[in-house]
């Protein structure tokens, strides 16, 4: 298997796992075969572009998350690439996937916070 593959398995057990699912549960909610799915992880199957779109869609992230491949020097300097991300766009990033009602309600509970924060 190439090491695209590898990487891309690798994203999606990383993004399951930040989710709290199992292999078998986000193999039902993407609507395939829970060995597939482990096989997809391991990096020995090659997903179609479905395939991945269900993963992600399962996953409530966007597809271009699932299949972001990292070079080698971007692996080695991904921590300090997270410190300098500007806040707004970490908030952002969390957003994605998200029905358009949950973020409203994160929007008003932001705003209800930087509005008590003026009140101090």
């Amino acid at each position: 298997m190439s090491d695209i593959g590898r990487q891309i398995g690798n994203n999606i057990r990383t993004l399951r796992k930040a989710k709290g699912l199992s292999q078998e549960q986000l193999a039902l909610r993407a609507d395939i075969n829970a060995s597939y799915m482990g096989q997809v992880e391991r990096g020995e199957k090659n997903p179609t572009i479905d395939v991945l779109h269900k993963i992600a869609a399962a996953l409530h992230i966007p597809l271009e998350t699932v299949v972001h491949i990292h070079s080698e020097d971007a692996r080695l300097d991904a921590p300090q690439a997270e410190e300098n991300t500007p806040y707004a766009e970490k908030i952002a990033s969390q957003l994605h996937g998200l029905s358009l009602k949950e973020q409203e309600a994160v929007y008003k509970f932001v705003k209800q916070l930087v509005q008590f924060k003026e009140l101090e």
